[in-house]
């Protein structure tokens, strides 16, 4: 019987219309569209890239800083009514060239540089954990369509030996060994397995439908799904775990906050230099032509204590930040154990479920012989047959179980 299971899968394809239409899909190929074509993943690459300008936009802002300054301005009197002319001097007429450069701002910027490099560190480390998260779940859905897809070649096995059985059952009605009850029975049973058999070719449809739409992949076709290679990962441990990698840098980016905050309150000097034309009064402007230079020079000395209650307020980002690195910590550790003592015992349960199915199928066996003498009341096979189909349902969904707990022990144990 183990041969004709086998035998039944690979023309699976040919046996069920309209569902398979001679493809074959893997899990890597879903994989890779899925990961190409993220737009999450794109989201991420951008943001990196971006940090990038944003250190070259302050890099330029070290250099020399060169405007063009230009200004007519006119305030006249009439009948002694207007702006007073000791300040206006009557109009201001402008036409400069300035440049200016900050100096003593090695402190000053190192924290912008610092915290560019840093949301940079993130945006690679969230693309990182994005594509490890989205591969859980597009592995998680191909599992889920591949259940459905062994379920459809076990119920096709069931339903092609019910058909090879009610010819020989209809023989044998015809010369009153069975009786007509004992063969319409046996086509109630044989037309339930044709329906479950459209039933479940929906299913797998619909869920292969929704692992396209998972990885933004616009195709109509339904491949035959091959079976998924999942392997297990060695155990890293808590320490090597990438998942601590974020609060790592959560952990930097919030003391490098602290030094964001103090380099307001650092001395600011800058020097600058401008010439042109500069005067009030047009007929004077051909001897106003020149230069002006000096330097400009700042230092907080007291606002109010804002500085104090920003580091209060970085102080508690970083109790929030630890408290839920240490849940982490708890829940991963859980979650391993977890994961592992339920693969193992889903592994005996696999083992003791294979043996019944060796005892079923040499029931079966034995049962096909007795039906076809007609020395086996149909209502005993059929019992048999559906204790054969729940055993078989049940071992399918145990190495269902299996690949599902191998693939999130592999999502945490990384």
């Amino acid at each position: 019987m183990n041969r004709f299971c086998t035998f039944l899968f690979l023309l699976l394809p040919l046996l069920i219309p309209n569902c398979c239409e001679g493809q074959t899909g893997t899990l890597g190929y879903y994989l890779q569209q899925g990961l190409a074509n993220s737009p999450q993943l794109n989201d991420y690459r951008n943001q990196a890239e971006s940090s990038r300008y944003d250190s070259l936009k302050i890099s330029a802002t070290r250099k020399p800083q060169v405007n063009l300054l230009g200004q007519v301005m006119v305030a006249p009197v009439w009948n002694n009514y207007g702006y007073d002319n000791a300040v206006t001097n009557g109009g201001n007429y402008a036409l400069q060239m300035g440049v200016s450069q900050n100096l003593l701002n090695k402190q000053i910027l190192a924290p912008q540089y610092e915290n560019l490099r840093l949301e940079s560190q993130a945006a690679g480390n969230s693309g990182i954990t994005t594509t490890h998260e989205l591969s859980r779940s597009i592995t998680a859905q191909y599992i889920q369509a591949y259940s459905d897809l062994l379920q459809l070649a076990h119920i096709t096995t069931i339903l092609q030996l019910l058909k090879d059985e009610s010819g020989v059952l209809k023989l044998l009605e015809e010369k009153g060994i069975y009786k007509a009850f004992d063969y319409t029975t046996f086509q109630v049973a044989l037309q339930a397995q044709e329906i479950a058999l459209k039933q479940e070719s929906y299913q797998y449809r619909s869920d292969v439908y929704a692992l396209n739409m998972l990885c933004g992949i616009n195709d109509t076709a339904v491949p035959t799904l091959a079976p998924p290679a999942i392997a297990g990962n060695a155990l890293v441990g808590l320490s090597s775990s990438r998942f601590l990698t974020s609060y790592r840098i959560d952990s930097l980016q919030i003391s490098n906050r602290k030094l964001l905050a103090g380099a307001n309150y650092k001395p600011r000097l800058s020097w600058f230099a401008d010439g042109g034309l500069l005067g009030s009064q047009p007929a004077e402007l051909y001897r106003n032509f020149g230069t002006s230079f000096g330097l400009n020079f700042s230092l907080p000395i007291y606002d109010g204590k804002q500085k104090q209650l920003e580091f209060k307020k970085i102080g508690l980002a970083e109790n929030v930040r630890s408290v839920y690195e240490t849940f982490f910590k708890k829940q991963y550790q859980q979650q391993i154990t977890a994961l592992i003592n339920a693969l193992a015992d889903n592994d005996q349960l696999i083992l003791q479920t294979t043996q019944q199915l060796h005892l079923s199928e040499e029931q079966i066996d034995l049962g096909k012989n007795q039906l076809n003498r007609g020395t086996l009341p149909v209502s005993d096979f059929i019992l048999a047959l559906r204790t054969y189909n729940e055993i078989k349902t049940n071992l399918d969904q145990l190495k269902i179980r299996q690949l599902l707990l191998k693939n999130e022990l592999n999502y945490w144990n990384w």
